[in-house]
Parts: structure tokens; C-alpha cells; sequence
């Protein structure tokens, strides 16, 4: 069996798709709809990363994914307030990056199918 090495990343569909998906985001903010803006931000943020690098999909949807959550962590902890319970934030928190991880590389992998 041959050994696949590591796909290159294309950086400028990455951080295109990371701009679609806090662009969605804000506007499903904006219209009241927080957590769906995020979720739909990070499907079409990965397919639009797929898309534009061409190869690979679902790696650079992950990527986005991955940049999403990062971008997310920096927003929510500057504007966090205290907690009444850790445990179950944790939780959501975490259940919610892996949703966002997901949602985004299915995007990326969907973008290079069609």
C-alpha cells in the first residue's frame, strides 16, 4: 500500500471561506437567528473553500471548520460574561465546535463531488 502524503493548503480558499462563514454568522445574528447563521455559516464557508481550491474538499472545509472555531472562541470570550454552570457550557461548547468541525467539512467534501 502507498503512503498518501499531506494535501497542500490552499490558503487564499481557506481564508475565503472562513470570511463567508463570520459574514453569515453576523447577518444570522443580525435576524435573530444566532446558532443557525453559525451552523449554515460553516456549511458554506467549507463549500465555498472546496470550490475554490479545487482538490481536496473536505480537507480545506475542515480547515475552515477548525478557523470557525478559533474565530468563535475569540468572539465569544471577549464578550462573555460569567457562567452559572461550567460543566454544562463545557459541554455545549464543545459539542458545538464539533458540529461546526463537521458541518464545514461536509461542506468542503460536497463542494469537490459536484
Amino acid at each position: 500500500m502507498r503512503e498518501r502524503s499531506m494535501p497542500s493548503v490552499d490558503w487564499r480558499a481557506g481564508i475565503s471561506g472562513l470570511s463567508l462563514s463570520i459574514v453569515v454568522a453576523v447577518l444570522g445574528i443580525f435576524l435573530g437567528f444566532p446558532p443557525i447563521g453559525a451552523l449554515v455559516g460553516a456549511a458554506g464557508g467549507g463549500y465555498a473553500a472546496g470550490r475554490m481550491a479545487g482538490r481536496d474538499g473536505l480537507f480545506h472545509g475542515a480547515i475552515v471548520g477548525a478557523l470557525d472555531v478559533v474565530a468563535l472562541a475569540i468572539a465569544t470570550t471577549a464578550a462573555s460574561t460569567s457562567v452559572s454552570n461550567v460543566v454544562i457550557d463545557t459541554v455545549a461548547t464543545l459539542l458545538s465546535d464539533v458540529l461546526l468541525l463537521v458541518l464545514a467539512a461536509l461542506g468542503g467534501w460536497l463542494a469537490t463531488r459536484s
